[in-house]
């Protein structure tokens, strides 16, 4: 009941109040009268009735049908128990129910609420006594509580007195409020104090509170006047000893009329928060010493208290750690004297280490000069094989040209000087002259395009040789790349044209299928130094089986599984590659023939990848070909190094 206004449970009593003294007086005036007394008329006049007719039926000499209506009334009324006809001075005539049981002769021969007897006259004097035991007939509680006037009666008292007793004490409650007559200055005061006041009566009841204290209890002020200070959650101080009992300041005030100054005391809030406050208990005195109150002052220190608690454990670790250095720094002490050691031993360890890195790096220059060598040597030869047919062609073409004919014919036309129209003209042998200087002039036509077909690509191989070897000589510097605008048909064919003569003298079958639209951007010699180890290899591999018919076929289209990518496929028929040796294919020093150096398909791997490419290989088995697959991006791409 504490949390509603103390004008409205004032109210409430009074109207309880009323309510029991309006029960009490129902009681001792029986209320009820009225209804018993109803219901006892009845019951006499339904008695008086039937003893009118059973007396009609007892003079006509109708027994059995005496005793069927009464058994027929029993059954039909539940409120009779038991009936008889007494005859007077003789026995029971009639006797319906356990009669013996429930009848109860009533005091002075007269009838009550539950026992009714009626005399059964024959002529003028009476014959017999009607004697009917009826069942108790209490009033139930619904009876009682909800029916009648007087219940009505008092609902409507408690009603108004509910509301006038709720308007009085509400005007008397209002000037009898402290804080309705304290000044307005003083009570600003008290609210604008950030601790928490209340001021309570000798019983310990609230008399006044400020707005902190209202706030620390979550309820407002009409609520807390009146209530015990006591009866708030109070709980021992959460960081003190633990203690049984729970002492108030304010009431240790009130006994040893003393200050109580700086309890510590646990305050838990209706919402579940948990304070911590530290009480000071003043008492206010009257004349002659009495105490007419105490004024409770509760400061909070549940921040301090945590502050402290954080400090208190800040410390603890400070110890903590101040020990832990203590003992790295001995730890510190002796690994110094480890590590100085182990320095100087490992300045040694250095100075021989600069040594055998000054000998590995002389060792490493001289294998990476043999390695270029090799790589120049080997992308060389594969040139120069073509540069030899190409010089043995233009040899044998030159060879061709009937150079000591012509002499021949100048020292006839010297001779005949004075007369070569005659000589041309008549002569036998002087008129076979200009038909043999013509078929003389179509061969020497034919031998210099062939001459200088060769020597052109005489030219372009030696052109490659130089940019060979300017690549191997700077492959430790990706920057010097150059790209290029490129149609890659024409890469492909410039490396089959390098090996076209050799190929050509074997009698292999050459297939080219060209993709003509596809151009790109690319390193024009790196590309075509792969693509002219491709196709050497091919043609070694075919030259290893000389006894089948051999194809080489060359194909340049777009990777269709690799958007932005050009693929180059050299496919052959020679003699295959083992599944065991193609994880091993591109290493270094690997090779499957007995002349080979294992440096060509590294190289060719090495460049791929220096182009943001792949070089892969397949092969069906031993003497079933082989197929090597060259993708590379169609715009240049960044290489990590």
């Amino acid at each position: 009941m504490n949390r509603f206004f103390p004008s409205l449970v004032i109210s409430l009593c009074l109207v309880g109040v009323t309510i029991g003294a309006l029960v009490i007086g129902a009681t001792l005036v029986d209320l009820d009268s009225d209804k018993r007394t109803y219901v006892f008329a009845a019951r006499k006049t339904l008695s008086e009735s039937l003893a009118i007719e059973y007396a009609i039926l007892a003079a006509s000499g109708q027994q059995s049908a005496l005793e069927g209506a009464l058994r027929a009334l029993v059954a039909r009324d539940s409120a009779i128990q038991s009936m008889a006809i007494q005859v007077i001075g003789g026995e029971r005539l009639v006797v319906v129910g356990d009669h013996e049981r429930y009848w109860i002769e009533p005091p002075v021969r007269q009838s009550t609420m539950t026992h009714m007897q009626v005399p059964i006259h024959k002529a003028s004097s009476p014959w017999a006594m009607l004697q009917i035991s009826f069942k108790p007939t209490p009033l139930s509680p619904e009876e009682r509580w909800l029916t009648g006037a007087w219940p009505r009666f008092v609902a409507v008292v408690a009603v108004l007195t509910f509301f006038g007793a709720l308007a009085v004490m509400t005007r008397i409650l209002r000037h009898v409020d402290p804080s309705e007559v304290i000044p307005p200055r003083v009570k600003g005061a008290l609210d604008s104090l950030t601790d928490s006041v209340a001021l309570v009566d000798r019983s310990g009841s609230i008399v006044l509170a400020n707005e902190a204290f209202c706030r620390l209890a979550h309820q407002p002020l009409a609520s807390i006047l009146g209530r015990s200070l006591s009866q708030f959650y109070w709980e021992p101080d959460p960081n003190g000893p633990p203690s049984t009992a729970l002492e108030y300041p304010w009431e240790r005030a009130i006994e040893c009329k003393t200050l109580q100054q700086g309890v510590r005391l646990g305050f838990r809030t209706p919402v579940g928060a948990q304070h911590t406050l530290s009480v000071t208990s003043m008492p206010i005195l009257e004349e002659g010493d009495a105490v007419r109150g105490i004024l409770v002052s509760c400061h909070d220190v549940t921040d301090v208290d945590h502050a402290k608690a954080q400090l208190r454990d800040a410390i603890t670790k400070l110890e903590l750690s101040q020990s832990k250095v203590v003992a790295q720094n001995e730890q510190l002490a002796q690994a110094n004297d480890a590590l100085t050691q182990e320095v100087a031993q490992r300045k040694r360890i250095q100075i021989e280490r600069e040594e055998l890195n000054r000998k590995l790096l002389e060792r490493s220059r001289s294998v990476g000069m043999a390695d270029v060598a090799s790589t120049v040597l080997h992308n060389v030869g594969n040139v120069l094989n073509s540069l030899n047919i190409s010089v043995d062609v233009a040899m044998r073409a030159l060879k061709r040209v009937p150079v000591d004919d012509i002499a021949v014919i100048a020292s006839l036309l010297q001779q005949h000087r004075h007369e070569l129209v005659h000589y041309l003209s008549e002569d036998v042998q002087g008129k076979q002259i200009p038909s043999y200087l013509t078929m003389l002039a179509e061969s020497v036509t034919q031998n210099h395009a062939l001459v200088e077909s060769e020597l052109t690509g005489l030219s372009r191989n030696v052109d490659h040789i130089r940019q060979v070897v300017d690549r191997q000589v700077h492959l430790a510097r990706p920057e010097r790349m150059m790209c290029e605008p490129v149609c890659f048909r024409e890469l492909m064919e410039q490396a089959l044209a390098i090996h076209r003569p050799a190929l050509d003298r074997r009698g292999y079958e050459i297939v080219e299928r060209y993709d003509k639209d596809l151009e790109g951007v690319c390193d024009r010699h790196q590309v075509l130094q792969i693509l002219v180890n491709l196709v050497s290899n091919a043609h070694n591999a075919m030259e290893a089986l000389p006894d089948k018919p051999h194809r080489l076929t060359l194909q340049v289209s777009a990777a269709t599984d690799r958007p932005g990518f050009v693929r180059f496929e050299v496919i052959d028929t020679g003699m295959g590659i083992a599944s065991d040796h193609l994880p091993r294919l591109f290493t270094q020093r690997f090779t499957t023939r007995s002349d080979g150096h294992g440096i060509g398909l590294h190289s060719a791997a090495l460049a791929a990848k220096n182009l943001g490419g792949t070089l892969q290989a397949h092969s069906d088995g031993p003497g079933r070909g082989a197929t090597f697959i060259l993708d590379l991006p169609v715009s240049p791409v960044e290489v990590p190094v």
